[in-house]
């Protein structure tokens, strides 16, 4: 695995004694996503390493190795033949469970009025922990637009302002929430 440089030196000294945990979650998300690719046809491992990045810059926590490990690992239960059981067993229930939280079933998006609607439904009513990296989430995905087909960045941008309107009328919102929120209002700004 090669991480961006200092990356290793910057995790180590932010995880410290969880440090060997982290690097467990790196290589776990890294083999699972191993074959899968992002839309510039970059490695998609880059994409949960980047959520994880950002949870890790917009917020100082209690629990900063139970909120990087959920970021880097939360795309496995949707996108990956990783099962609840098998993130239990490697990192706990706690990460499972906020990483259960992060998933969106297949079929879901289908019943509720599209997937920008159930989304917004959702992560207004999930713990703080999960809207969190949802946000982070976002927020990269709004970055990462640039290999997009027009179709897709509209649908993004689109989906993205549906969902920031509901959380934002009827979510409770932390400073941390609403940072990362102007972080992704900003992004956007580009696509005006």
């Amino acid at each position: 695995m090669r991480l961006p440089k200092g990356l290793c030196k910057e995790l180590k000294e932010t995880f410290k004694e969880d440090y060997p945990l982290i690097r467990k979650g790196l290589l776990f998300a890294e083999r699972k996503h191993k074959d899968a690719v992002r839309d510039d046809g970059s490695p998609y491992f880059w994409h949960p390493l980047r959520v994880a990045e950002y949870v890790r810059k917009f917020k100082q926590s209690k629990n900063p190795t139970i909120l990087y490990l959920s970021a880097l690992l939360h795309d496995t239960l949707e996108d990956t033949y990783t099962s609840y059981r098998e993130l239990c067993e490697t990192f706990g229930e706690t990460i499972a469970s906020t990483v259960m939280e992060l998933s969106t079933p297949k079929f879901a998006p289908k019943f509720i009025d599209g997937k920008a609607m159930y989304l917004s439904r959702k992560m207004q009513n999930m713990t703080s922990y999960a809207l969190y990296i949802k946000l982070c989430d976002r927020l990269d995905n709004v970055c990462s637009l640039n290999g997009c087909t027009e179709e897709k960045r509209n649908r993004i941008l689109n989906d993205t302002r549906i969902i920031l309107d509901n959380i934002k009328a009827n979510a409770r919102l932390s400073e941390t929430h609403n940072k990362v929120i102007l972080a992704i209002e900003d992004e956007m700004k580009k696509y005006n």
